[in-house]
């Protein structure tokens, strides 16, 4: 058998959706090729999301019981905990996302991974800090100042912006772990990451504007409507308050309007500059 003939050639076939090297593959396939083969997302965990995320999430955690007066034990606990556990779900979510870089279409394959990861992921925080605290504070100390609940609310808007990130970097073949030879090293994707985040941080303002431009504006305001709500109802969802949902909604949309509205004074002012 050719190497060429060794090629899976469906999704139906493929034990792992990276032996699929089609562009674009529907996202109905990739949630069938995850369903059918679980096992890809162990094998092809991704070492570099549980590292950075685990990091990162201990950190942010830290910060939070910090400024919410939580006492020093309190606090390295939490970050403790955050980091054991996130570094073996963040290695898993890193593999999940990675899985849909080439779903499509792609605003849909980003808002299932934008919802659905920080609802798994999430619950499995909600559940690891509740034992933790209510279980075992005589020998690990739990938050007295609310810090808790306000380190998760905001680690589920980090979650739902960093799994968009995920998902963008990896379409850019940035933090891939099991992709051949489309997977670097490390020091590559950092090397790359502080332009993806400036390229993902004016992608959406720039496509507002682009469709603005194009007197699109029923897409442009679904875009960031569809944006604003994403968030809302994630945050609201895991808070369990009506109030959080719809403050984060209107929080976010004012949020992409205002940054719209920077991007596209920024990009006239540059091409004015490259005029003159």
């Amino acid at each position: 058998m050719t190497a060429f003939e060794e090629i899976h050639r469906s999704v139906t076939d493929a034990d792992d959706i990276e032996q699929v090297h089609d562009v674009e593959i529907p996202l109905g396939e990739v949630l069938r090729s995850l369903v059918s083969h679980p096992l890809q997302i162990i094998t092809r965990w991704n070492w570099k999301s549980a590292l950075i995320g685990a990091v990162l999430r201990a950190s942010f955690y830290f910060t939070v019981y910090q400024a919410a007066k939580e006492n020093m034990r309190a606090a390295l606990t939490a970050a403790g905990v955050e980091l054991a556990f996130r570094f073996f779900t963040s290695g898993a979510s890193g593999s999940i996302v990675q899985s849909f870089r080439h779903a499509a279409p792609a605003w849909l394959a980003t808002l299932f991974v934008t919802v659905t990861l920080p609802i798994i992921s999430h619950a499995v925080e909600y559940a690891t800090h509740y034992v933790q605290e209510v279980y075992f504070h005589g020998i690990l100390p739990g938050s007295q100042n609310n810090g808790r609940q306000w380190a998760f609310a905001f680690s589920v808007l980090f979650s739902a912006l960093s799994a968009m990130f995920n998902l963008f970097a990896m379409r850019h073949g940035v933090l891939l772990v099991g992709a051949g030879q489309e997977t670097k090293s490390l020091w590559a994707d950092f090397k790359k990451i502080p332009f993806l985040v400036w390229e993902f941080l004016t992608y959406l303002p720039l496509l507002i504007i682009r469709l603005g431009g194009e007197q699109k504006l029923a897409q442009a305001a679904g875009i960031m409507c569809l944006f604003a709500v994403s968030i809302g109802s994630v945050l609201g969802l895991f808070r369990g308050k009506w109030s959080w949902a719809w403050t984060a909604t209107i929080g976010a949309f004012v949020t992409l309007f205002v940054w719209t509205l920077v991007v596209a004074v920024g990009s006239k002012l540059l091409s004015e500059r490259e005029r003159n």
